[in-house]
């Protein structure tokens, strides 16, 4: 039985961004902490601070308040993700050209309803999303993973991420021959060679 091709997607800053969902989350989080009587850290509201003004969030950010961020951003602030429409188009595009569409994500399966709900509002139309149960691998693992299962279910793989070290740690422990690695920023696509 002949194999498939499959475009794999990333979600987060790649089909949509999350920096206005992010910084709303991150004030939002920052006013229950200042209200509370809890003791907070001054790194918690340096962090806090940092994500409020980059929409990013800084390495070792506290795991318990990362994940209240993520909540906060991905389900009260769900409606400030911006689509990336090129890209969108895009892969609409690729699609319609016969293409099977997977969005692989390490928001968290906790969040698949507000995911879906995105893909459908904006027309992708998807044959599955992928998200971890748990978060017990870190991301870059957790997708070095999932598409080393995707390159054994499918004879090519054209893989879409907007963090190069994700693509280089994929490389590095993958050396696949049959996936395609595309950087995404904005609406650049930038091939990485092997």
């Amino acid at each position: 039985m002949e194999k498939l091709s499959a475009l794999v997607s990333d979600f987060d800053d790649t089909l949509f961004f999350n920096k206005s969902a992010l910084i709303s989350a991150a004030k939002d989080l920052y006013e229950t902490l200042l209200k509370g009587n809890e003791e907070e850290d001054y790194k918690t509201f340096n962090d806090l601070e940092i994500t409020i003004g980059e929409g990013k969030i800084p390495n070792g950010f506290s795991k318990k308040w990362k994940n209240e961020l993520y909540t906060l951003a991905y389900v009260k602030y769900n409606n400030k993700l911006s689509p990336n429409e090129p890209f969108i188009n895009y892969l609409k595009d690729a699609v319609k050209q016969g293409n099977e569409l997977i969005v692989l994500s390490a928001r968290g399966e906790e969040f698949r309803k507000e995911t879906e709900e995105l893909l459908s509002k904006y027309g992708l139309d998807y044959s599955k999303v992928i998200l971890p149960a748990n978060h017990e691998f870190k991301d870059e693992e957790w997708k070095l993973l999932e598409v080393k299962k995707l390159s054994e279910m499918y004879d090519h793989l054209v893989l879409f991420e907007d963090k190069e070290e994700n693509i280089r740690h994929i490389i590095r422990n993958l050396k696949p021959e049959n996936i395609e690695f595309y950087l995404v920023d904005h609406s650049i696509l930038t091939y990485i060679t092997k």
